[in-house]
């Protein structure tokens, strides 16, 4: 075998070896993937099943808890369909706290929604 020969060899077990890595990492994306899959089916039926047991015992509207999703939605300033984050200060007690919750970890006093921009 001469040199190009080797040569030729030596970069097709370079191109064996990066396509076995792709092979791998197309893997385990599918892997995580179907995980993730799982467990949004998984919090799906769980929404149901909580949704359904409200509406029985209390007699909730879905009008209700849309105008409660877009609330929480909103509480990070943006509608985006997500709850989303950021540090807001407490108007009582002057401590950081998360937009995601409603009232102060510390003082239990209500914390401002951060209305930045609307998106949407």
């Amino acid at each position: 075998m001469g040199l190009f020969g080797i040569y030729q060899h030596r970069k097709i077990q370079e191109a064996e070896a990066q396509a076995s890595q792709a092979i791998n990492k197309t893997e385990k994306l599918i892997s995580d993937f179907q995980k993730l899959e799982n467990r949004v089916e998984t919090l799906s039926l769980t929404c149901q099943a909580l949704w359904e047991l409200l509406r029985e015992s209390n007699d909730f509207t879905e009008e209700q808890v849309m105008q409660k999703m877009q609330e929480i939605d909103l509480r990070d300033g943006v509608v985006d369909g997500k709850i989303g984050q950021q540090v807001v200060v407490c108007p009582k007690c002057k401590r950081n706290s998360n937009s995601k919750r409603k009232v102060c970890l510390y003082c239990g006093g209500d914390l401002p929604v951060t209305h930045l921009f609307e998106r949407g």
